[in-house]
């Protein structure tokens, strides 16, 4: 499956994404192929197209798709650790 993920350039991104010959926009889109087990980290539509949005920082230069995706997987990772762990708490005040 081909994936979209959309990120965020900061002023200096954007000098240095047109120093590149890049377009210097802030939101910028960058496109790959993701394994079964990735599909998770992304919203599919029903024609089939996923995507994510990645605005919890802006970037000092344009990204690949490859270190998105590591900064997805990672996020994905923190979160499951903090779900885990609040529902252990849960568990443990009940009984």
């Amino acid at each position: 499956m081909i994936a979209t993920i959309t990120y965020c350039l900061s002023e200096t991104g954007r000098e240095r994404s047109v120093e590149a010959g890049g377009p210097g926009a802030y939101h910028q889109n960058v496109s790959g192929r993701i394994a079964a087990a990735d599909e998770r980290l992304f919203q599919a539509t029903d024609a089939g197209c996923a995507s994510a949005v990645f605005n919890v920082m802006e970037f000092d230069w344009p990204q690949s798709f490859e270190t998105l995706l590591a900064h997805l997987r990672a996020r994905h990772h923190r979160l499951s650790a903090i779900r885990l762990a609040l529902e252990t708490g849960t568990t443990a005040r009940t009984n």
